[in-house]
């Protein structure tokens, strides 16, 4: 099975380590891992090398550093995002049996929304949680509304994406 795994900050790559451990180590699967966002941000740590000191093999780099944080630089960073991945799911998506997504990011929700196209199965992870007072639910919500199966970490999560999408999704509790 060719897994392809998005990770695109720090933060994701942290929560992803242990699950990419065991995908490198099963023997009836492939890791396909694509990084960007802030993980090719030299601002930011180029947090892309700590990938290539842990040993896992990339994939692909797709340069989608924002030159900010006001708005205008978020939705400009979405829209160079999506155009970005569209043109890499066009060439390399059909190759993966299933995409990763995890959380609520801006550059995740582009890089979802960029798939939804080409019918890639997406696996959405941390789906249903909620952060107060931020924009982040918004995003997380319309990867978890162009995932194919969820990950959930708890079952009040399970609960509200119910809420949130239709009754034929394929669930799974972490």
């Amino acid at each position: 099975m060719r897994i392809g795994v998005l990770t695109s900050s720090r933060a994701d790559y942290g929560i992803y380590l242990p699950l990419l451990k065991a995908i490198i180590n099963a023997p009836d699967m492939d890791l396909g891992l694509i990084v960007f966002g802030t993980h090719l941000s030299k601002t930011h740590g180029h947090t892309v090398d700590h990938i290539v000191y842990d040993g896992f093999p990339i994939t692909k780099t797709i340069d989608t550093t924002s030159k900010g944080d006001s708005p205008v630089d978020i939705a400009e960073s979405y829209a160079l995002t999506a155009q970005r991945f569209a043109q890499y799911w066009s060439e390399k998506g059909s190759t993966y049996d299933v995409i990763l997504a995890l959380g609520d990011r801006y550059e995740m929700a582009a890089a979802v929304a960029a798939s939804i196209p080409f019918g890639l199965k997406i696996g959405h992870l941390h789906g249903g949680e909620t952060t107060l007072g931020a924009i982040d639910n918004t995003y997380r919500h319309s990867i978890s509304l162009a995932s194919y199966v969820h990950f959930v970490s708890a079952e009040p999560f399970v609960l509200r994406l119910k809420q949130l999408l239709d009754t034929q999704t394929r669930w799974f509790s972490m």
